[in-house]
């Protein structure tokens, strides 16, 4: 399904390219690389601030690219999957007025992440990356960051509400498929869609802070603080629909034992004597309906997809966890 987007539920970048006539890959190189590569040469060869991911030149500008692009065309396609996820559940009954993603592309939200992602690097991570420099230089190297700030301020923004506006949809009233056609209900695009968004919201966070080059006590701290409520986000939408499920699968279980109570009087009443046609056909009937109940899902993934989330969130963790213990061990 293809989704339309109106000039106002773009992000505020996909308006500003637009705006000045850029297609949106040279938008993101123009406007949204070469600043932050402006400001990090000028800051190393100036001022000698560290760059930012490696403190040296030249690793942190091949990353700084890596980073900007992916969180750019990320946001973007975030917005865009979101959107199509509004329609599949406008096509299930919910009403389109009380999802609400107007605020996904609010610029008012992005500038309050970004003051909380500049203040936490000043507080908290800057402290932590560079405990040589005084509190001015830390003010500095964020100054000179700000613009990169702002733009993986938007991706936050972006993820954390998206992820938000899934977890709404799941509370609204949904015309379910029925269980013998789908074991999930319907509902397993919400559970996918909501993969999708935090592999991508990981890869962020792994070429933000890539522990994988350098893995120290820094970044280990900055991948906790950014991992850890990002994992949460991604569990907060299932729950909703894992209520929804479960309480159609109990819905579902009373209603066939209320029927299979009223055979069961006739079973017994009938004694030692035959059971008639109708009532053994009736019986093989709600034992077969038993068996899809019981088949149907308590959350809206399959086996599969609980595969590749472990694939996708537990391999990079071994692989980091290995990476920093051999390092350390042979002192590379």
């Amino acid at each position: 399904m293809i989704s339309r987007s109106s000039d106002s539920s773009k992000l505020w970048f996909e308006r500003l390219y637009a705006r000045i006539g850029l297609p949106f890959w040279a938008g993101v190189l123009l406007v949204g690389f070469v600043p932050p590569l402006i400001l990090t040469l000028l800051g190393y060869y100036a001022y000698g601030v560290k760059t930012d991911f490696t403190g040296d030149i030249s690793l942190g500008v091949p990353l700084l690219l890596a980073n900007i692009v992916y969180i750019l065309f990320s946001s973007s396609y975030i917005r865009r999957r979101v959107e199509d996820l509004e329609q599949y559940a406008v096509s299930m009954g919910a009403d389109k007025s009380r999802i609400r993603m107007g605020y996904l592309s609010d610029f008012r939200p992005v500038v309050a992440t970004w003051a909380v992602l500049l203040a936490t690097g000043v507080l908290v991570l800057e402290p932590v990356f560079n405990p040589g420099y005084s509190l001015l230089q830390n003010l500095l190297r964020e100054l000179l960051y700000s613009y990169t700030r702002l733009l993986q301020g938007t991706f936050l923004w972006v993820f954390l509400s998206s992820m938000v506006v899934i977890y709404k949809m799941g509370r609204l009233p949904l015309h379910l498929k029925v269980f013998t056609d789908d074991r999930t209900l319907g509902l397993k695009p919400f559970a996918t869609t909501s993969l999708y968004l935090i592999t991508i919201y990981v890869v962020a966070i792994l070429l933000t802070f890539p522990i994988f080059l350098y893995p120290n006590f820094a970044v280990e701290l900055s991948l906790t603080i950014f991992m850890v409520p990002g994992l949460l986000f991604f569990l907060v939408p299932l729950f909703s629909h894992h209520k929804k499920m479960r309480e159609v699968r109990a819905e579902k279980s009373a209603m066939v034992g209320l029927r299979h109570s009223r055979v069961m009087r006739e079973v017994e009443a009938a004694g030692d004597g035959p059971l008639s046609e109708g009532l053994v056909n009736e019986l093989l009937a709600i034992d077969a309906i038993k068996r899809e109940i019981h088949q149907m899902h308590d959350w809206p993934f399959d086996i599969g997809t609980v595969v590749r989330l472990t694939g996708i969130l537990g391999a990079p963790l071994v692989a980091t966890v290995l990476a920093a213990y051999l390092i350390r061990l042979f002192g590379v």
